[in-house]
């Protein structure tokens, strides 16, 4: 008898199979039956796990966002330190691996068409962003109150919604130019630029 455990574990390979394919070939070549030649197992077992393709990209994409979100956050949970230095690790682990990475660039891309045209996916992506955002309206938050800032809310909002930004358009130039890009220096520039964004000093990772 297959236990829960066994069952999720089995999920789990199978979403990261998904993954897996669509990285090294592309979403049009993740069908269920590629899928299952990925993860090693039949058809029957994925559409036993998931009721449709639509069910395990769904379930993939899902995975991708939270795993991007889980290696950022990780770093600051627990963490007994300043306001100004939870905002810095936040910042460095969204400008590190395993987000900054060329799989991770792949699987964005070839998600993004369908998380702007299929509603389903365009729910979880507005999900995890909403979450990301909030977490960097809270470090901004706290952040500047250490400095004697108290920004209005709706000036906070912006300043998230473009410290975000910035990473973001830092992490798609940090994974297209992995072979020749510095992974130190990609974060000295991201600091300086959020430091400049905000108005406080956000201090450089050691460069030697």
């Amino acid at each position: 008898m297959t236990t829960r455990r066994a069952s999720n574990d089995r999920e789990s390979a199978l979403i990261d199979a998904t993954l897996t394919c669509i990285a090294r070939e592309g979403i049009s070549a993740a069908t269920v039956r590629n899928i299952a030649d990925y993860a090693g197992v039949t058809n029957g077992l994925i559409r036993f796990y998931f009721k449709s393709k639509d069910g395990i990209l769904q379930a993939a994409y899902r995975r991708f966002l939270e795993r991007l979100f889980e290696a950022a956050h990780g770093t600051i949970a627990g963490h007994d330190t300043t306001a100004c230095e939870r905002l810095e690790r936040y910042l460095l682990a969204n400008l590190s691996p395993p987000i900054v990475t060329p799989d991770s660039l792949l699987l964005w891309a070839n998600f993004l068409p369908l998380a702007h045209h299929d509603a389903a996916m365009a729910d979880i992506r507005r999900h995890w962003y909403a979450r990301t955002t909030q977490a960097f309206q809270e470090l901004i938050h706290g952040a500047l109150a250490e400095h004697g800032l108290a920004p209005g809310e709706t000036e906070l909002r912006r300043l998230s919604v473009a410290v975000n930004g910035l990473i973001d358009g830092l992490w798609i130039e940090g994974a297209l130019s992995a072979e020749s890009l510095d992974i130190r220096e990609l974060q000295a520039i991201g600091l300086d630029a959020a430091s400049r964004l905000l108005g406080i000093a956000v201090s450089r990772p050691p460069l030697a």
